[in-house]
């Protein structure tokens, strides 16, 4: 889907939200948040990029955690600037490979640990999502459970096949049926070392179990300040009820249709804690809050990217325009 008609499902999102909640209402409640319980939600949803950047280091431990945050952070911008939640996470890979000075080899390590960090995550946020629907399945039936298991069943299946030899053998021999030079320079060399490198992930099951562990981690402090946020805008729920809740926006986001998820986040967490009885107008609330956060770390990496990576590429390409050839 274009760029421009994703901006367009997000703006009509927004004005049917607008439309059918009272706005008046919404605005009152962000008027009379609480200020602290705001600081608080800041602060976990901050603790929440560091927590994502110490997991990615489990997968990369040559690097430097600051470093590996820095990148982090300057996602979010992509995230948000660009079509589609996962460009972020491409842009991290691409930034990381690139502004290393990272060769062939390790540039293909880099973007599947970056890829593999990113499906460990989604694990990590699909099991809590399902404990939380296990423990209110009154209030949200089992259909969405049994819609989490099916979808934690197929990442696992999709993980296995691409580290299984005759299904990467089978992928690069359809991909490069009757390729000539040009392709196999873009597109089979790079996902052969990145097919390669994904191997080697799934061989340290240690790792992916750490991994999956972070990705838990990850989601506990998005969900706690969800709720602190939430309790800022009158919504007092079960933690329980805030896993599931926020573990299904999280993964309805991820659909490429809107720009940045705007809209979309909003209309869900409208109609998921309309499940559990909050009013709209609260729920509005608190979905215009999450996306403030979300602009502000994104506001974050754009001062990160414009000073401390700036300088650190501008300090190594003066060094390497020093070196002897």
């Amino acid at each position: 889907m274009r760029p421009r008609l994703k901006a367009l499902v997000s703006a009509l999102l927004v004005a049917l939200l607008l439309w059918r909640v009272d706005v008046a209402e919404v605005w009152r409640v962000l008027a009379v948040a609480s200020p602290g319980l705001m600081a608080l939600a800041a602060l976990l949803f901050f603790l929440m990029h560091v927590l994502n950047a110490l997991k990615l280091r489990v997968l990369l431990p040559d690097h430097r955690a600051g470093r590996l945050l820095a990148y982090t952070l300057v996602a979010q911008l992509y995230a948000l600037v660009l079509p589609g939640q996962l460009a972020g996470e491409a842009m991290k890979a691409y930034r990381l490979s690139r502004d290393e000075r990272q060769g062939r080899e390790d540039g293909g390590r880099i973007v599947s640990a970056v890829a593999f960090d990113k499906v460990t995550g989604i694990a990590g946020l699909l099991l809590l999502t399902g404990g939380g629907l296990m423990a209110q399945s009154a209030r949200f039936g089992d259909g969405l459970l049994a819609a989490v298991g099916l979808v934690l069943a197929g990442l696992v299946a999709a993980t296995g096949l691409l580290a299984w030899a005759p299904a990467r053998g089978l992928l690069l021999a359809l991909l490069g049926w009757r390729a000539g030079a040009k392709r196999e320079a873009w597109l089979l060399g790079p996902l052969r070392r990145f097919l390669e490198a994904w191997r080697d992930q799934t061989r340290r099951p240690r790792r992916a179990a750490l991994s999956v562990a972070g990705g838990i981690a990850v989601q506990l402090a998005a969900v706690a300040g969800s709720q602190i946020l939430g309790l800022a805008v009158g919504i007092d729920q079960p933690f329980s009820v805030w896993c599931a809740v926020i573990g299904l926006m999280s993964v309805i986001v991820l659909m490429p249709v809107t720009l940045a998820g705007i809209g979309l986040r909003e209309a869900s967490l409208v109609g998921l804690l309309d499940l559990v009885g909050v009013p709209h107008a609260q729920s509005l609330a608190l979905g215009f809050g999450i996306l403030a956060f979300q602009v502000m770390v994104a506001l974050l990496g754009a001062v990160i990217d414009l000073t401390v990576l700036r300088e650190r590429r501008a300090g190594m390409e003066g060094a390497a325009g020093r070196s002897p050839e």
